[in-house]
Order: C-alpha cells, then structure tokens, then sequence
C-alpha cells in the first residue's frame, strides 16, 4: 500500500520527497509558486487603475488625493481683498498662442474647481515673469526651477505649492542636441560650433548645460564661435534645423514631445541628443505671497488633484507640453537650481546675444560685449 506524503517547502534538506516533480521541484511548491504570481498580477492590476494611487516613475507613491469638490471653492476670505478672479503666469516655453492653446483645458479646470475666473498670462521672457510675479501681477505661477529661485529670493514670502511632474517623472535633463547629419560625436568636436540657447534664465536650455560644459574643462564664451538666445526651447531646436545653430540645449521632456507638434514646423526625427547634463527638479507653483494660507492650500490640492492617473486628467493635460501632474513640494527640492545659479550666473550677462524676432545673420560671435535684449537678464 503506498504511503502519501505532505509536501512540505521547508522540510528536512536530506528528505526524498516522493510523488509528481517538475524537474527537480515537487508539484505543490510550483502550485504554491504560481498562486502567489496570479495574486501579485491581480494586485498590479488594481493598482493600474486610475482611481488609484499609483506609482512615480521612481517608485514613489503618488500623494493621497487631495479634497475636492466644495472644498476647493474660494471664498472671500481666502483670498486678498477686491480679487475677483485669478491671473496664471506661465513660463515662455513655446509661442503664447501655443500656450494658450494648450492650457486652456487647464484653465477650464481652474475655474471648475475654484468657482471662479482665471486668465492665462503667457510671459514673453523668464525675466518678465518673475517681474510680474514679484509685483504681483499674477496670482499663480509657474516658474522655472531657476526663475523660482530667483522669484523667491526677491520675495521670500512667496508660496511654493506643488511641483510639475512630466511623463510622470518630478526631474528631467538637459539635451544638448544637433542635426543628425552632423558630424560631431563628442563635446570637442562642438569647438568652433554656434549654440542656441533657450534664455538666460533658462534651466535645460542655458544654466545646467552651461555649468556641465564648464565641468568638463570647456568655458563656453571662447570654445562657441557664437552664443544666441532664442527665447524658447521650439525656436533654439529650430534654429538648429535650419543651419542658423549648430547645436541647441533643449528641455528632455519638451524635445521628446517635439515630435509630437501638431503643426508639423518642428521635425525631432532630423535631430539627434549629443550630449545629456543634469537632473533638474520640475516647475514649481506658487502663490502669490498676501493670498491667505487658505486660499493657497485650495489652489495647491486643486493642481495636485489634476493628473494623467484619470481620464479627465488625460484629456485636460494631452495638449501641454506632456504635463502628467503635480505633486507637493518643499523648497529643498529646488537647492541644486540655486547652487546652480550661483555658480553660472556671473558670467552670464555679456556672453550671448538674443537671437533677432525674424530670421537674420548668425549671432553675434560670443567674444562680443553685446547683451540680451528683450530675453536678457
């Protein structure tokens, strides 16, 4: 008569298990094995759902779901006396008709979850954003790492709510880019080279690739044959294309998305990454610094409620320049944009020239003394 046998998974290392195997491994511990598979998948699968927390592409937990509903309504007494309706700055990345376009699903929102009116300002330039934001012209921004940096220096009480996650990443990179015809494999065969920057202010488009070129043994104002300032990430990428730049810094997530441009003006597929350079914190959101800790803590959980985990939140934030959400933020996040731009912002002010508002001559060579202009300092 035979004897049956309890499988056991952690039974005697000499014991003989008898009965059905696979190989070397009884039946009941691939049973075992494949049970707990099955239920790590159906986990996954819950965890997939948009109504669920889900993960960074770090492997962060997104935050708890903010309030919603009446409780982001502003009332009087959250905001500063007379404020009628909200002004959102913006940071010059693309056109201001681009910009308009592509928030205004957010916008929409805003006005849904706020109970109020709120108007898009689309900056011209880094600098006149933080001027208007230290002014308080708007009520909203936002601002690039190192324009929040300098915004808060200028007005330490400002308000930091959240922070932009992009392709569901809080951090992005520098692209040093050019054409893929170009011969250039390296940083050194750039020697001689014109380089389109993005503006001064500029964190992927001038400051982060500026000081990683300047680790690298390379001091741009003489290694450049010209430097220019095109305003935004599109018109540097484009100048490129059109043999008016040899090389252009561009934002890693704006460049993955210009392949994407529904107009078809810029073409990503004639254009290659050279060269990569840091890790840049996303934009940050503030407030400005006399709306009333209430009203601002409203703005902040009606942006983090808004993200790509829902299909409100994918149809609102497709258009923009692939915006998937935002997440709280601390002030701490932004201290490698001040260390930064402290470290790249004395020699900024005569290096490069701001690229003419229609197609002209190349810029003027980087030795020159000339500034800015309407995208200086």
């Amino acid at each position: 008569m035979a004897v049956r046998r309890k499988c056991t998974v952690h039974g005697d290392s000499h014991a003989q298990p008898r009965g059905p195997h696979f190989g070397n491994t009884p039946i009941c511990l691939l049973i075992l094995l494949n049970l707990a598979l099955v239920g790590l998948m159906l986990n996954l699968t819950a965890c997939g759902d948009g109504g669920d927390r889900g993960l960074l592409s770090n492997g962060r937990a997104y935050p708890d779901d903010p309030p919603m509903g009446k409780e982001t309504r502003l009332l009087a007494v959250d905001l500063p006396a007379g404020v009628t309706r909200l002004r959102l700055g913006v940071t010059p990345y693309t056109t201001r008709e681009r910009a308009a376009t592509d928030m205004a699903g957010v916008i929409e929102y805003m006005q849904e979850r706020l109970g109020m009116p709120v108007d898009l300002v689309a900056a011209s330039n880094y600098q006149e954003l933080i001027g208007i934001t230290q002014r308080r012209e708007v009520d909203v921004a936002l601002l690039a790492p190192t324009s929040y940096v300098e915004a808060k220096g200028l007005d330490p009480a400002l308000q930091l709510v959240a922070r932009t996650l992009t392709h569901g990443a809080p951090e992005y990179a520098s692209y040093l880019v050019v054409r893929v015809d170009d011969p250039s494999r390296g940083i050194e065969d750039l020697r001689g080279r014109r380089v389109a920057w993005v503006d001064p202010l500029s964190a992927s488009g001038y400051l982060y690739p500026r000081l990683a070129l300047s680790e690298l043994g390379v001091n741009p104002d003489s290694f450049f044959a010209s430097q220019t300032f095109y305003g935004t990430h599109e018109d540097a990428v484009t100048a490129v294309i059109d043999h008016r730049a040899d090389v252009a810094a561009v934002a890693s997530g704006i460049f993955e998305r210009i392949g994407r441009v529904a107009t078809g003006e810029v073409d990503r597929g004639s254009l290659r990454v050279l060269h990569k350079a840091g890790r840049i914190p996303y934009d940050a959101l503030v407030v400005r610094a006399d709306i009333p800790r209430s009203g601002a803590q409203k703005i902040g959980w009606t942006f983090v409620g808004l993200s790509t985990r829902t299909p409100q939140g994918r149809r609102i934030l497709r258009p923009t320049w692939s915006i998937t959400g935002w997440i709280p933020a601390e002030d701490s996040v932004y201290d490698s944009a001040r260390a930064t731009l402290r470290q790249v912002l004395p020699p900024r002010a005569a290096t490069a020239t701001a690229a003419p508002a229609e197609p002209g001559p190349a810029a003027v060579p980087a030795a020159s003394t000339a500034t800015g202009g309407s995208h200086g300092p």
